[in-house]
């Protein structure tokens, strides 16, 4: 995990209660607490790779590593290598680890003016026929 990676699980994990429910700092007016709550944890959800993103789902999903190989057909250093800072999969190797992890893939165009809104692609996996 990158250093910036693991600031940001600190910091999410800095907002958790006891009980696990995610809770604004008492210090800040509620309406800014909350809006900041949300950056900052959307911002821990965001994988800074390709790479990190397929291991987040892969932990997500719940799924031993052994249930992964099986059902892609890779071999323990293919997933090893998908999930590295340093690889760049194609998007159709991306589509397909998604799918055996029960996710689906959507590409989001963000603007970076005001003016121009936000557009969104669903990416299907590629079929084996």
């Amino acid at each position: 995990m990158t250093d910036r990676a693991k600031a940001r699980a600190a910091r999410l994990a800095a907002l958790l209660s006891e009980d696990g429910t995610v809770t604004p700092a008492p210090s800040a007016p509620l309406q800014e607490a909350e809006e900041d709550l949300e950056v900052t944890y959307l911002s821990a959800l965001t994988a800074e790779t390709v790479g990190e993103g397929l291991h987040a789902l892969r932990v997500e999903s719940g799924l031993n590593t052994p249930e992964v190989l099986a059902r892609r057909g890779l071999t323990k250093g293919r997933l090893s290598q998908l999930e590295r800072r340093t690889v760049n999969p194609q998007l159709s190797t991306i589509t397909q680890q998604a799918d055996a992890l029960d996710y689906d893939v959507t590409i989001v165009f963000t603007p970076r003016h005001k003016d121009r809104r936000t557009v969104q692609v669903a990416v299907k996996p590629a079929s084996n026929h």
